[in-house]
């Protein structure tokens, strides 16, 4: 395995300004490091070139892409300038680490095909040649922060009595609505206050004379962080490391960000959030995977790959 650290070189800067943030245009570009390989064989972090290099001549707003691959990138590259090193991380249980990770959090469901579903199931199998069997169910997959949101939402207006319906920024704004109706309806207050304390990361937030829309902003992200640390642990699970509690949580969720992708149809996107804090590794083969293989999907866009080093 290697790492390697990939900027833009200086007489193409001005290519950033087409692929900086479009984690499809870079993952096309940075292919092109690897010629013989015909599978993705790296994972991807982009990052802003004057926050981690700050001190290096000429650095302005570029990116830079941090990799970690199963072989070495090709380093005569007309369009990048590529800095690499063998990457074996000598791993004990019990090491403990400072991490950072850039995932798509989702969550998968399963749901009953309609009749009509079914019918498009069957012949989209046949078409491509694939063996007859039982039908599935669907897979559904929810974005995390958006499904804890529009849950949170829901269950403010029904504790409260308000007859709140649709998407999750009707809710919002049918729910602030009649807050200013009636601005003395402290069930409300009592509520979001409530949800926000119940996350020890917002526990000592002043919450003061804090009202209406910024209230409900701090409760919906206070709850959100809750899901994301649930989240997190869930898959630390099943790569060998769990999150280090020192009084508290050593752990921290930000920059959630939407990214669409208009080529693959009108909604299509994926979200990424931005993970932090300190680790225990409790398996040295398991999380050996996390690190070679990503955690979480969309990693074809820059999601997955965790950063570590000692603490």
């Amino acid at each position: 395995m290697y790492f390697s650290r990939i900027r833009v070189r200086p007489d193409v800067r001005d290519l950033h300004l087409l692929i900086s943030g479009n984690g499809y245009g870079a993952h096309q570009l940075l292919w092109k490091l690897f010629p013989d390989d015909e599978q993705r064989p790296f994972l991807f972090r982009e990052e802003v070139a004057r926050e981690q290099i700050p001190f290096h001549k000429g650095v302005k707003g570029e990116p830079v892409f941090y990799m970690v691959s199963t072989t070495q990138p090709k380093s005569t590259h007309p369009v990048f300038s590529v800095e690499s090193k063998p990457y074996a991380p000598r791993l004990a249980v019990g090491d403990h680490l400072g991490f950072k990770l850039r995932a798509n959090p989702i969550q998968l469901a399963k749901k009953e095909r309609t009749p009509q579903e079914i019918e498009r199931w069957k012949k989209n199998r046949t078409e491509h040649g694939f063996n007859n069997k039982e039908v599935t169910k669907k897979r559904i997959r929810h974005d995390v922060v958006m499904d804890a949101q529009y849950h949170l939402l829901r269950d403010i207006a029904e504790k409260t009595g308000i007859a709140a319906s649709g998407k999750k920024s009707l809710l919002k704004q049918q729910i602030i609505a009649e807050w200013q109706r009636a601005p003395d309806l402290q069930s409300i207050t009592d509520n979001l206050k409530g949800i926000i304390k119940s996350n020890e990361r917002f526990a000592e937030v002043s919450l003061g004379s804090l009202h209406g829309a910024k209230l409900l902003d701090l409760c919906l992200k206070s709850n959100s962080d809750m899901h994301l640390e649930t989240w997190l642990i869930d898959k630390s699970k099943s790569y060998g490391f769990v999150l280090v509690r020192d009084n508290r949580l050593k752990f921290q969720a930000e920059a959630y960000q939407w990214h669409a992708l208009p080529k693959k149809g009108k909604d299509a996107g994926f979200s990424s959030v931005d993970f932090e804090g300190e680790i225990e590794v409790t398996d040295t083969e398991l999380f050996s995977k996390a690190l070679f293989n990503g955690i979480g999907p969309a990693k074809g866009f820059g999601c997955g790959l965790m950063l570590v080093r000692r603490v």
